[in-house]
């Protein structure tokens, strides 16, 4: 009787155990359909894209691959007809089919054999098993001895799936991208599955081959509306006299008198006029919401003033000193002081101080004050001012002059230099990539901040700010990448190449502002490497020194128009 009721617990323990082994597997299967059907973009769990946050911290990446791609799923991929393609056979029997995609966009096919899928499931459930207990099998059971699909049940098939597809993903995604390494642009890859329904399970039971595929962005190949060879620049040329009499002039008037104006503002005076910049009306006449801009087409001539009790946007205008936004000092002349008046005009796109150009806009402008400057006469008082060292005014003035015609030399020199970029980038008619233009907004918004604000890598893990910064000067960076695209293809045409030792210098003084990171011995100190060729400061200063004797070359050769004398 003993025996017998024995005999009946082992058989309804045994049944039990059967029983939730059966209702684990059915979990699993409605667990990963209802993913799969909740997302049909999606070709795997949403698991796949949150393990690989986990995976992303603790990748050790191979050289010049400097992060994990992001992983996007397709229900196919069409393989595109093109001339630009090639087939390579890697490690472990993996394929690869390169080929370009679009104009900005390389894609890599990689086909994996299903004898590797089977060596990755394999692999993932030995690991992903010493943590799981299998109903009905002692917790000390050796899992080689239970059978393999009681642990994927015990796992779960969502959870293995996306183990291997990571798996897959990490083994052979490297290797295919070292080998489009010189072309693509870095952080740009994307992954995408090929079939969204079938798993890396089903896959190694019917023995067909895994397939997914990488696009990378890549710079095209430069088309020019004007051959860069053809290419022309007008300079007008400043007129060193002219400029120096109005030096001498606000010389005068800095040390003169002020009065008040009883009539309309003229070019002899100088006003405070505040503005407000609102969208042009719609169609039903409701005012525009408020934007700003700067009045002039420096930053500096943007200053806050209170007036009656207000905080309003102002500047301080002498028609003889600045340059105002095009429309404006027409309005400006005539008004009186006090007076009030609404302009419709157009922001220009190239205007760098505005949150949104090449748009209509309502302005609003009013003159708070005019007054006019009794200039001081000329005499030796004043020559300290007009020419520093010199007590004399004829020798001040004779200084002075060889002084501006010094400084005009320069600005002239600074002038042929953004002229021949802005010709450059006007003449490149392609399509651009996004990530060359991140890339090039990263590196002006750096440029824009003080010595040691941040690297790179920080203003990058930042993105919000590279992003305001994008819709703040969209012109200039488009123009901006436009002219490095120019510039390489000029470098990479008449084969131009940087000096060996200029590139060593620049990267070593670039890896010496890295931070400290490296703790050794309870001392922080810098992560110096083993070979500067490998690291991403020494593309930099390649890419850079080569661009810059690319416009040394170009200078050397483009026609230089000039016009008559510039009043400045």
């Amino acid at each position: 009787a003993e025996s017998t009721r024995d005999s009946a617990s082992t058989l309804i323990l045994v049944s039990l155990a059967a029983i939730l082994i059966l209702m684990g597997i059915q979990k699993d299967a409605r667990h990963l359909t209802l993913h799969t059907r909740t997302i049909p973009s999606c070709g795997v769990s949403p698991s796949v894209l949150e393990s690989r946050k986990l995976f992303q911290t603790s990748r050790r990446y191979p050289k010049g691959i400097h992060r994990i791609p992001r992983i996007h799923a397709v229900d196919t991929v069409s393989p595109a007809d093109t001339e630009a393609s090639a087939e390579k056979k890697l490690k472990n029997g993996v394929h690869i089919y390169t080929e370009q995609d679009t104009e900005c966009t390389l894609r890599i096919n990689v086909t994996v054999p299903s004898g590797m899928c089977t060596q990755v499931i394999d692999r993932m459930v030995k690991k992903m098993s010493k943590n799981v207990t299998i109903p009905g099998f002692r917790p000390t059971a050796k899992k080689s001895k239970i059978p393999q699909n009681l642990i994927i049940g015990a796992i779960g098939h969502h959870h293995l799936e996306a183990a291997c597809v990571e798996e897959l993903i990490e083994k052979t995604v490297w290797d295919a991208l070292k080998e489009v390494k010189d072309k693509a642009l870095p952080k740009s890859e994307q992954i995408r599955l090929e079939n969204r329904t079938k798993s890396v399970l089903e896959h190694a039971k019917t023995k067909s081959d895994y397939k997914y595929s990488v696009t990378v962005e890549v710079i095209p190949k430069v088309q020019w509306d004007k051959h860069y060879s053809e290419l022309s620049v007008r300079l007008p040329v400043l007129d060193a006299e002219g400029a120096f009499l109005k030096r001498v002039n606000r010389i005068q008037k800095r040390f003169g008198a002020e009065m008040g104006v009883d009539g309309p503002f003229t070019e002899e005076d100088y006003a405070i006029v505040s503005y407000q910049f609102r969208k042009a009306a719609d169609a039903e006449n409701e005012p525009g919401k408020i934007i700003f801009a700067a009045l002039g087409e420096d930053a500096p001539l943007v200053m806050h003033r209170r007036i009656d009790g207000k905080e309003v946007r102002a500047v301080k205008y002498d028609p003889n000193e600045l340059k105002l936004m095009p429309g404006v000092r027409e309005a400006l002349l005539g008004m009186q002081e006090g007076e009030e008046k609404t302009i419709r005009i157009v922001i220009p796109e190239f205007w760098e101080v505005a949150s949104e150009a090449g748009i209509e806009a309502d302005l609003t402008v009013r003159l708070e004050e005019v007054r006019r400057h009794d200039l001081k006469p000329l005499s030796d008082s004043l020559a300290p001012w007009i020419a520093s060292g010199t007590t004399k005014l004829d020798v001040a003035m004779q200084r002075g002059l060889e002084q501006t015609r010094e400084e005009l030399k320069q600005e002239e020199d600074d002038r042929l230099k953004d002229l021949i970029t802005n010709t450059v980038a006007e003449n490149v008619i392609n399509k651009l990539p996004k990530r060359l233009l991140y890339q090039t907004a990263v590196s002006m918004y750096m440029d824009s901040l003080p010595k040691n604000r941040g690297t790179t890598h920080d203003i990058e893990s930042a993105p919000t700010l590279v992003e305001k910064y994008m819709s703040q000067n969209k012109v200039r960076i488009e123009r901006t990448a436009r002219a490095r695209m120019g510039l390489r293809a000029i470098a990479d045409a008449e084969g131009i190449e940087a000096p060996r030792e200029e590139v060593i210098d620049k990267t070593n003084a670039a890896i010496a502002m890295r931070p400290r990171k490296k703790l050794e011995n309870g001392t922080l100190v810098k992560d110096i490497p083993d070979n500067i060729e490998d690291t991403k400061e020494w593309t930099t200063s390649k890419y850079s020194t080569e661009m810059d004797r690319a416009f040394e070359w170009l200078r050397n050769r483009i026609e230089v128009v000039r016009l008559p004398l510039e009043k400045d």
